[in-house]
């Protein structure tokens, strides 16, 4: 199981594709595009090179040492009588990990401007430049970087558990949210009677059930996993606190203008409909 929260791990930020749509001019169009696209990469780089691993190095060599030359991408290289296997690793690895460090910049960036832009966040954190950048959601979120750099550096692991567990814990949140939303979306068109979207989940609502009670089960599993208590012990809390958030601003009325914007229109049926 504790595989599994890796693996889970690994696909963070894949929502990224959505946030997006804000940025595109025709985000019907992009938007699904721009998803197959990252769905074959994905299991390109991700399931068959995994795939090919497999195949080429037994399992008990994958488990062995813990530093990049006993990765066993390594193996699969020095096998194939490549050079340098290690190097090209460490450039292979510090290239991914700047890949998603700079995505989690963009997306964090741009949820603190929205967070701001929607009185749900300090006003300073949605102003923009004179060149329309925002800055200080982007130093903001840079901030956020550093100090999960500096605490992994002075620590002897305990830090990167914690971070890890909380965000395991918040992106299955989210990826639940995601699929709560998309549920209650089909169900407002349905009852306003909206034709369906022009762009579906394939095999839903199904496929949409799947996905939730698998990761409600990863997310079950995490308190009975060693080294991964942090994922409920401050993700348990902080979400806690978020909802509790929501539902005094909803009650105060400070969230009624979020509820306004996300209003369908009203909308009268055209004989192209039927």
């Amino acid at each position: 199981m504790l595989a599994m929260v890796f693996v889970l791990f690994s696909y963070i930020g894949t929502e990224v594709v959505s946030v997006t749509a804000a940025e595109s001019e025709n985000p019907q169009r992009d938007i699904p595009r721009a998803a197959r696209a990252m769905v074959l990469r994905l299991g390109l780089f991700y399931v068959l090179a995994i795939m090919v691993v497999v195949l080429v190095v037994p399992w008990t060599l994958t488990a062995q040492g813990g530093t990049i030359n006993a990765s066993p991408f390594v193996t699969v290289f020095e096998g194939a009588g490549i050079p340098a296997a290690a190097g090209i690793m460490t450039f292979v690895v510090l290239t991914a990990a700047l890949s998603s460090a700079n995505t989690n910049l963009y997306l964090t960036t741009r949820m603190m401007h929205s967070l701001a832009e929607h009185r749900l966040a300090p006003a300073w954190a949605g102003r923009l430049s004179t060149s329309g950048v925002p800055r200080n959601a982007l130093a903001l979120s840079a901030l956020g970087m550093v100090v999960a750099a500096i605490l992994s550096a002075n620590d002897s692991g305990q830090a990167y558990l914690v971070l890890f567990g909380i965000s395991v814990f918040a992106a299955i949140v989210v990826w639940l949210l995601i699929l709560a939303t998309h549920a209650s979306f089909r169900a407002t068109r349905r009852k306003e009677g909206l034709p369906p979207s022009p762009v579906q989940l394939w095999a839903a609502p199904v496929t949409r059930s799947v996905v939730a009670v698998f990761l409600l089960a990863v997310l079950v599993s995490t308190y009975f996993v060693e080294g991964l208590d942090p994922a409920w012990q401050f993700g348990l809390p902080f979400f806690v606190l978020l909802v509790a958030t929501y539902l005094v601003m909803k009650k105060t009325g400070r969230c009624d203008h979020l509820l306004a914007e996300t209003r369908l229109p009203d909308y009268e049926p055209r004989a192209t409909d039927a």
